[in-house]
């Protein structure tokens, strides 16, 4: 169980608006009283304080249909949310631009990043000031995981803002001195600095966390020791995995391969699942898996075009991707996006949809429900050996190495997928790994709009009616902004 604990929180950034509805200046129950960190830290809340990390980031990837997996799911063009009391998950998400005026969701996944960063500032400050004081081993692991995660944080900032990233690294004390704003570069820097520091730390640092971790750092019986990650070791391997994929994103692809070959990859069929994970229970206190939704007519369902997308094994039933992850549903009519349903303006088909003429009514049928999330308990990863093998594989591609990069996506295709052998060439190599990582990671930290960004590709995901397009960025919100003139 991860328990929920008040507190009032010190103001962070000068925007302090939507992100799952939570304000800075409200209270936000992932942290005790902030204060007493400052002025008293003792071991004990500066633990407490650092699971509130883990905790605030978990609710804000998959506590509900309005976070992160799924709110960018959708301008991914992963998924569709089909909730008719709140038509901004389609005229908003589905839309070329994303409004930041609150409460618009353009300007989501903003203050909640922002409180963890001024946490995590606050519990460094405070280790060398703990009564009575930290054990050198405890503090460098208190120093390894509040980087580390401040670094995930300050990383998934830059990513949902990308380009148009003015964002800070800090987070101020003060509403009337924001911290500056610096570019997407430099929040990676920043991100690659803390992670690698972080990395020093906990080499530094021995035995079990003494913060309290959750069955999501339990690893896989058989392929690791139950707890792995909750080892110096184990976690200082999860940090090495958020750094490689923090080299991906800078394109350092060299980087990438040393820090996933300090990672826990392994090519063991049986381990794509080992990695770190959010858990959810139903105990006082706790959240559920928010993403998790059932019956015949759910909101949240995927994409047709994964249905359009997906590739055959050699019995002519869908990649093993595919039908592990979805289940049949009803279709529903929905705003011009599903079948029957008349669109108010003509389109042009679409060549993945067979039965897409084109002309005024969308022949697309969002007849396929999510499985990956099948009981509101189920985890969430942050990150997986999948993954990882998928990363490894690009950088090899990337620097040429195609034979490399053809055992691992091919073990992947095989183990994952149930699919057969490809071979690379330079010519298909990236569009095969696009494939393999859009159902891999279908519907896991909306991996499918930064890798289709990264690679200058948004134009090709579908546009599903007259008047939408795919938003390469979350704007900063626009109170953050005001706040700066």
């Amino acid at each position: 169980m991860m328990r929920k604990l008040s507190f009032l929180v010190l103001t962070g950034v000068m925007f302090v608006g939507m992100t799952s509805c939570q304000n800075l200046n409200s209270p936000n129950f992932n942290f005790e009283d902030l204060q007493n960190l400052v002025d008293n830290p003792t071991p004990t809340g500066l633990y407490t304080a650092a699971q509130g990390l883990l905790i605030t980031r978990r609710d804000m990837d998959a506590g509900g249909p309005n976070d992160f997996y799924s709110n960018a799911g959708i301008v991914g063009r992963e998924s569709y949310d089909l909730d008719i009391n709140d038509p901004r998950f389609e005229t908003e998400l589905l839309s070329s631009q994303l409004s930041p005026d609150s409460p618009a969701f353009g300007g989501n996944f903003w203050s909640e990043p922002y409180e963890n960063v001024r946490v995590g500032a606050i519990i460094l400050a405070g280790i060398a000031n703990s009564t009575p004081p930290l054990s050198a081993s405890d503090a460098n692991w208190l120093e390894g995981f509040v980087k580390t995660m401040v670094a995930y944080d300050l990383m998934e900032i830059a990513l949902v803002r990308d380009t148009q990233c003015g964002c800070p690294i800090e987070a101020s004390e003060s509403p009337s001195e924001p911290a500056p704003a610096v570019s997407a570069d430099q929040v990676f820097a920043r991100v690659i600095q803390l992670l690698d520091e972080a990395a020093s730390d906990l080499q530094q640092a021995s035995g079990t966390s003494p913060i309290p971790l959750s069955t999501g750092f339990d690893g896989i019986a058989g392929v690791v020791q139950v707890g792995f990650f909750r080892s110096a070791e184990g976690f200082r391997q999860f940090n090495r995995a958020l750094r490689a994929r923090a080299a991906m994103y800078e394109q350092d692809w060299s980087g990438m391969l040393q820090a996933v070959g300090e990672s826990f990859i392994t090519d063991l069929p049986a381990a794509l699942n080992l990695g770190v994970y959010h858990v959810f229970t139903s105990q006082s206190g706790d959240v559920l898996n928010g993403l998790a939704q059932f019956g015949n007519d759910p909101n949240l369902r995927a994409h047709p075009s994964y249905k359009a997308d997906v590739e055959l094994k050699a019995d002519g039933t869908p990649d093993d991707r595919f039908t592990r992850k979805t289940r049949p549903i009803s279709s529903r009519s929905y705003q011009g996006l599903c079948v029957g349903d008349p669109s108010p303006t003509p389109w042009a088909p679409d060549p993945r949809y067979t039965d897409d003429p084109g002309g005024g009514t969308a022949q697309r049928e969002c007849d396929v429900g999510f499985d990956l999330y099948p009981a509101t308990t189920t985890p969430v990863s942050i990150i997986r050996n999948e993954e990882l093998l998928l990363m490894r594989a690009e950088a090899n591609i990337q620097l040429g190495n195609l034979g490399a990069a053809q055992a691992d996506i091919n073990l992947v295709r095989s183990a994952s997928g149930g699919l057969g052998p490809v071979t690379l060439t330079s010519a298909n190599a990236i569009d095969q790994l696009l494939y393999e990582r859009q159902f891999s990671l279908w519907w896991e930290n909306a991996h499918r709009w930064k890798d289709m960004r990264r690679y200058n590709r948004l134009a090709e995901l579908p546009v599903d009616k007259a008047g939408h397009g795919v938003a390469s960025f979350y704007p900063i919100p626009q109170e953050e902004t005001t706040a700066r003139q």
